[in-house]
């Protein structure tokens, strides 16, 4: 064999060779940043305010079938125009683990929490009692994700510490906005900003993103239904 051929062999080679790897490397960047894909079903329905007195949207959505979505992943976006045209915009995320613990007082004794509380999108009053919580959250039969501070706290239900799966249900209580005491009173962040100000039919867009690549999971405008 010539040395020209061997030379053209070698080249050949080494670009098969840097071919393969080049599709390798791309293949690992594309599996790294592919974001879940799922059907996901979003409702948005009108809360006459039996329960808090105040009314307002209920926000649901449904996992119908796809991939599983870990919610600290995430970020949650609606946004909708009054009759002016003004935007309003509310992005949701996971809440904020901190180094230290924040401490403050319940109806019943001083609680303490590594979340740092303002980052926790529900703070809800009831008698003095202050709760808090991430919402939207998990719906599971028989627990509600409040009592942060106390022993039988369930933080798995907080928007950013479940996992979204196929036949699982979020909601988000949007009719508690108001701030103030007494009763059933949330003073913190919506997930629709103004959301007391929506009327029936009102039209909310809802996306869901994924951070890690920046892809759009879910993306809708919802009418708020009677």
């Amino acid at each position: 064999m010539s040395p020209v051929v061997g030379v053209m062999l070698m080249l050949v080679v080494t670009i098969i060779i840097a071919a393969v790897v080049s599709a390798f490397a791309g293949g690992l960047v594309a599996q790294k940043e592919r974001a879940p894909q799922a059907t996901l079903d979003c409702h948005i329905t009108w809360d006459d305010g039996a329960m808090s007195g105040n009314a307002g949207p209920l926000f649901t959505m449904k996992h119908v079938g796809g991939d599983p979505i870990n919610t600290k992943n995430v970020k949650l976006v609606t946004s909708w125009a009054n009759e002016t045209g003004v935007y309003n915009i509310q992005s949701t995320v996971a809440p904020t683990w901190g180094t230290t613990a924040e401490t403050y007082t319940t109806a019943h004794s001083p609680g303490t929490s590594n979340y740092t509380l303002s980052s926790l999108n529900t703070h809800y009053t009831y008698y003095g009692d202050e709760q808090y919580y991430n919402s939207p959250y998990l719906v599971v039969p028989g627990s509600y994700p409040t009592e942060t501070g106390y022993a039988d706290n369930d933080t798995a239900l907080w928007f950013g510490n479940y996992v979204f799966k196929a036949g699982d249900v979020i909601q988000a209580n949007t009719d508690n906005t108001v701030s103030g005491s007494g009763s059933a009173q949330n003073q913190a962040t919506p997930i629709i900003k103004y959301g007391t100000l929506l009327t029936r039919n009102s039209i909310v867009e809802v996306q869901l993103i994924d951070l890690k690549s920046g892809t759009t999971i879910y993306d809708k405008n919802v009418n708020v239904e009677v």
